[in-house]
């Protein structure tokens, strides 16, 4: 046998594995220091952030894994290895701290929610295959284990053939939904692990690494056939940098885009009441425009949205800053920041029994801002501001209340005329809103919504409602309100639709998972068909933003901007992009076209600077294809990102 993989633990550092069960990595890639690249944490649940789930001690003169909790929410899982590992041995050993379980060892491990387990459950021995929802035992025998000595484990999967030997405890079954993957540990009840090696035969072993050359020549010729990034602005932000809330418009009027910077202070219950502290208008020089609040680099990082948009709210022809701040709905000059008018936040309405409660202030601080055409007047000048969780506020542009609307609102909204008549709807959360206030039809649906799309994706008349839905994982909607999928997949927190395929009919649709089971890229087809699904090898922090890299009509997905962890992925789930290791920063990363050739340029940023990259060659024929985007006005951390290849009369506010 030829070991491919081997680890005593003697490399890792006693103590808690480095971590971060925080919400930054919705949409931060924050590497924890020290983290180790061999093994990745697959779980995460808010709830954890009080200790470490992962501990690596000595035991007399070696070190050993000890997954150290019993968690309520979630299964603690620490993985490694190659994901196209098929025909293996693993040894390994173990041994319970408790009388209870489950704990284990997992492989042919393709995600947190797809692979196989050997289980000790406190009361017998298991194999199961794990596909999302579904638990299945292949094999079980009575077992009862001791807690003062290590059970060595041998984990043979040939082909189909599955066959384990817990110290002479033997379990086997045939199988063939996982022909290959990685390996992890698993474990909801105290337990340590005395190191592990994976082995293969020669034969195996041989045709395994052709597999990987072959695979790393498809990437390679790829690669070759695209721009390379190139460095094209470096704008340092001193002191008044910031996270994820950053926004893109015209502020001076000089038709370059201009870039507004918003830090915060986070203040009772966490992320939910956040005050905007400092807003730093900067122009692609690094010249700053003009700066409201006191910077302060500690108050740049956010796990939410920020209530403010770059937008021409009132039609003069100039760019506003709208924001909510102090209990008011401001709207700024964009050229000098000055107040041109405002008015109260609304009153915070009387708790009822929903997610959060969100009157503690008597004036609602204000979560996101959005704007749409509720009037018909073909210009979105009408204003959507919303709460954390429970209410909306439609307004007219000169702050005037129009109605309200009190239900699960998700976190940001989208607008279509769905009924032609001229005038938005508003698909908020779980509910589709007319212009006018009344409510067409609420779902009830547990969890809140993270994205909602709607579109024409499927390249006909049929309009389609596509919802990120958090926990309820995907859902395909009618837009009478009928649920035609709802496919259980994870913590769904984002919807893209892009051309990332352009060999299929229709639109792809993407999503990357987060709570629970975090770092799960899905490509469907337009109908919810999964094409693709894998596990990032790293801390999370992606939006799935689609990139218009090259100008072909096939749009890619951006990973991050880190240079070995990120770039950016086609849709086989191939990184045909990779940024350069030239010390640029990777915390927050957004596409978007800055030098006006229809391509993209991928902005990356961290607290202290900002690099912009571009293509290392200009466009082929001056014919790049010019994709339809929902609006930098309706910007959000949010929002369904929608990148379509041709106009949809009936999506005007983006």
């Amino acid at each position: 046998m030829i070991s491919v993989f081997r680890d005593d633990f003697s490399a890792l550092k006693v103590g808690a594995m480095p971590h971060d069960y925080s919400p930054l990595g919705e949409y931060h890639l924050r590497i924890p220091q020290g983290m180790s690249r061999r093994w990745i944490e697959t779980t995460l649940h808010p709830s954890w952030r009080r200790d470490a789930t992962w501990n690596v001690l000595l035991e007399g003169d070696e070190k050993v894994l000890e997954q150290s909790t019993v968690r309520t929410t979630g299964l603690p899982t620490i993985a490694a290895g190659e994901p196209t590992w098929a025909n293996v041995l693993i040894k390994t050993s173990f041994r319970p701290l408790a009388t209870y379980g489950p704990m284990g060892v997992l492989f042919r491990y393709q995600t947190s929610r797809h692979h196989y387990a050997l289980w000790y459950t406190g009361e017998e021995m298991q194999i199961v295959r794990v596909d999302d929802e579904e638990r299945t035992v292949l094999d079980q025998v009575a077992a009862r284990l001791e807690t003062d000595r290590y059970y060595e484990v041998e984990i043979s999967a040939n082909g189909s053939s599955l066959s384990i030997d817990v110290d002479g405890i033997m379990l086997g079954a045939t199988d063939d939904r996982y022909p290959a993957g990685k390996i992890a540990f698993a474990a909801n009840a105290p337990v340590r692990y005395r190191g592990i090696e994976v082995a293969m035969s020669p034969t195996d072993y041989e045709a395994w690494r052709a597999q990987e050359r072959e695979r790393a020549e498809r990437r390679t010729k790829k690669q070759d056939a695209l721009p390379r990034p190139k460095l094209w602005r470096r704008i340092p932000t001193p002191g008044f940098g910031a996270g994820k809330s950053i926004r893109f418009g015209d502020l001076d009027g000089d038709g370059r885009t201009e870039l507004l910077l918003a830090q915060n202070v986070q203040r009772m219950n966490g992320d939910n009441f956040s005050e905007i502290s400092c807003l730093t208008a900067i122009d692609l020089d690094g010249r700053i425009l003009w700066q409201q609040g006191e910077p302060n680099s500690a108050n740049a990082l956010v796990t939410n949205d920020l209530p403010m948009q770059i937008h021409d709210v009132d039609g003069d022809g100039h760019q506003e800053v709208v924001v909510c701040r102090n209990f008011e709905i401001q709207v700024l000059d964009g050229r000098t920041g000055r107040l041109k008018y405002s008015a109260p936040t609304p009153a915070a309405p009387a708790h009822q029994s929903r997610r959060l409660k969100e009157d503690w202030f008597a004036r609602i601080v204000g979560d996101s801002i959005s704007f749409c055409d509720l009037t018909g007047r073909g210009w979105p000048q009408e204003i959507l501001i919303k709460d954390r969780y429970n209410n909306a506020w439609a307004y007219t542009h000169d702050l005037k209340p129009l109605w309200h609307y009190s239900g699960n609102v998700g976190h940001f909204p989208m607008f279509y005329d769905v009924d032609g008549d001229g005038k938005d709807e508003v698909f908020i959360g779980y509910s589709l809103i007319d212009h006018d206030g009344t409510v067409l039809w609420e779902l009830n649906v547990g969890d809140h919504a993270d994205g909602v799309a709607v579109g024409k994706f499927c390249r006909n008349d049929e309009v389609q409602i596509i919802i990120a839905a958090s926990d309820e994982g995907m859902l395909w909607v009618k837009p009478d309100g009928a649920i035609q999928q709802n496919l259980r997949v994870g913590h769904c927190q984002t919807v893209t639709v892009a051309n990332l395929i352009p060999e299929r009919e229709g639109y792809e649709v993407a999503t990357v998972t987060f709570w629970g089971n975090p770092g799960i890229i899905m490509i469907f087809d337009a109908h919810g068909e999964v094409l693709y699904r894998s596990e990032v090898t790293s801390p999370w922090g992606t939006a799935l933003s689609p990139v218009n890299w090259d100008g072909s009509g096939r749009e890619l997905l951006l990973l991050s901007g880190h240079p070995s962890l990120g770039g950016l992925m086609d849709g086989t789930g191939d990184v045909v992009v990779r940024f350069p290791d030239d010390g640029h920063p990777y915390l927050c990363y957004e596409p978007i076209d800055l030098i006006g050739d229809a391509r993209d340029e991928i902005v990356l940023w961290d607290t202290d600077e900002i690099w912009i990259y571009t293509q290392d060659g200009a466009v082929s024929n001056n014919e790049a294809f010019r994709p339809i985007r929902r609006a930098h006005y309706n910007m959000s951390n949010y929002r369904a990102q929608l990148s379509l290849s041709g106009p949809d009369s009936n999506w005007k506010s983006g």
